[in-house]
């Protein structure tokens, strides 16, 4: 691993990241609560048109689901203020655990079926946009900081790909066409393979471990991002897609 968290540029050199990097830094980090935000706008809109419930048991259903999302942020942030994510196990615990919790809580929750029948799957669908974020990833490999780049070429690659797609899958969704259900049923279970790919590729080169403890310019610049990438919003992708192959089934 020593030697995936080596400058591939020669040691007298010293550099600084580019303008567009720290533009990045700086807004790129702002996307995660805004998706806390936005998952919290579209759920009390669809607990809204569940006239059948009343306004306490809205609020509640609400709140339940609201604040443990909340709080797993906070508690990324938190965690990566500290040395937690250089243990070996952290990263793949965080990224398999918080997806099982989430699948358990909703099973549990007493209006889970009339909630997702209420929310349009474009919307679950359309949400992965946020996946654009990991282009972040081919910065970190056209800096050049890492000598075995390979999880973030294909991973930025995939990333943005899967993102760019989102929304004119999510329209076509939200026209109706028959066809439209089984293809985003194929993409839903191929952008899930993804991850399973990149966590494959993380062994062979400078995975995302490597990249929160890598002291580099450009990585270090850019860890926020990355850390809300690989703690938070990976594991909330799994979220969102098995909910959303769940509901075209259930459809």
């Amino acid at each position: 691993m020593h030697d995936d968290l080596t400058l591939v540029r020669s040691p007298g050199v010293v550099s600084t990241p580019a303008s567009g990097v720290w533009l990045a830094a700086l807004l790129l980090p702002a996307v995660f609560p805004l998706l806390v935000a936005a998952i919290g706008l579209g759920l009390w809109s669809d607990l809204m048109s569940l006239t059948t419930i009343s306004a306490p048991d809205q609020l509640v259903t609400w709140l339940t689901l609201m604040v443990p999302l909340a709080f797993w942020l906070v508690a990324v942030w938190a965690l990566a203020r500290t040395r937690a994510y250089a243990h070996p196990f952290a990263i793949p615990v965080g990224v398999l655990v918080p997806p099982v919790i989430a699948i358990v809580l909703f099973m549990r929750l007493p209006l889970f079926p009339e909630l997702m029948s209420v929310t349009p799957p474009a919307w679950l669908i359309g949400s992965m946009l946020v996946r654009v974020v990991g282009g972040i990833f081919l910065i970190v490999a056209a800096s050049r900081e890492l000598r075995r780049p390979l999880f973030n070429w294909s991973g930025g690659v995939l990333d943005i790909l899967i993102g760019v797609t989102a929304l004119p899958v999510a329209v076509w969704v939200s026209f109706g066409s028959l066809l439209a259900v089984p293809v985003a049923l194929v993409l839903n279970a191929l952008r899930l393979f993804d991850f399973a790919l990149a966590m494959v590729l993380a062994r062979f080169g400078s995975g995302p471990r490597d990249m929160l403890l890598q002291k580099t310019p450009t990585v270090r610049t850019l860890r926020p991002t990355i850390t809300g990438i690989v703690t938070f919003a990976v594991p909330l992708a799994i979220i969102i897609h098995i909910l959303s192959i769940w509901q075209l089934v259930a459809g």
